[in-house]
């Protein structure tokens, strides 16, 4: 029988140590953050803002200076209007001026009312998301913007979730991100690639401001072994040749200006 080396326990440790201190990546800013700031740099007393699935809350609580950013954004637009399906948690969400229990294919809105619309982890359950981008068109003025963050589908985890049955994966995400299942929705990754949005875009009449690859809060923070591979794993993805594999998608559309 092949002889096992096994290190003292102190040295394991010292590695152990090492390999945290070398994976961990404090300065990485991870996807809910980006969206935050995005949103911090664009909202301002002229935006008439429509959130898409607005549900309880406008960011992640858990951001820094999470409640204070969501009240600034909604004290700082001259409008804010929230659509949801799901009535009980949009009727929690403290930080929308107007609340709208619709479907986001048929925004009940005129035509050009917005020059702002938002989706935070929306899209991705839209099984039809040509319409969806059409009827942001319709609503947008020109030289509107369509800002939304969406899991990336080539993303590892993104891509084995897809195969997971609803039941299995409302219970991980309750151990993992302590969502309860009522606030876990079908997916359908219809406009999760970065080709993806680019022809879907295109086929509905918006142009690509920008779109970039980020990653997401760790998943396995209560887990410390697995977390460490999955900081391993994000230093990997920080190269610029493994972008397309990042967890999240922060994509800007535009409405064209009539001008053009």
């Amino acid at each position: 029988m092949k002889e096992l080396f096994v290190l003292p326990a102190g040295e394991v440790r010292g590695a152990a140590s090492r390999w945290k201190r070398a994976i961990d990546r404090p300065e990485v800013i991870i996807a809910e953050d980006s969206y935050r700031r995005m949103l911090l740099n664009e909202v301002n007393c002229e935006t008439e803002w429509l959130d898409l699935g607005c549900g309880w809350q406008l960011l992640r609580e858990w951001l820094p200076n999470g409640k204070a950013d969501q009240a600034a954004l909604s004290a700082r637009a001259r409008r804010l209007v929230g659509i949801d399906r799901e009535v009980a948690a949009m009727a929690r969400n403290e930080y929308v001026h107007e609340k709208v229990a619709g479907d986001l294919l048929n925004l009940p809105f005129a035509d050009a009312s917005f020059n702002l619309v938002t989706a935070q982890m929306v899209v991705e359950h839209v099984e039809r998301p040509l319409e969806l981008l059409r009827e942001v068109k319709r609503v947008l003025r020109p030289g509107g913007k369509f800002i939304f963050l969406t899991p990336n589908f080539l993303n590892y985890q993104v891509f084995a979730a897809s195969f997971l049955p609803d039941g299995l994966k409302k219970r991980i995400v309750r151990h993992l991100e302590f969502r309860e299942g009522a606030d876990v929705f079908k997916t359908y990754y219809r406009l999760n690639t970065r080709r993806r949005i680019s022809a879907t875009a295109n086929a509905a009449g918006l142009s690509i401001g920008a779109m970039q690859l980020v990653h997401s809060a760790w998943e396995f923070r209560r887990i410390p072994p697995l977390l460490w591979v999955e900081k391993a794993i994000f230093r990997l993805l920080d190269r610029e040749r493994m972008a397309n594999f990042r967890s999240c998608i922060l994509a800007v559309l535009s409405k064209p200006p009539l001008n053009s």
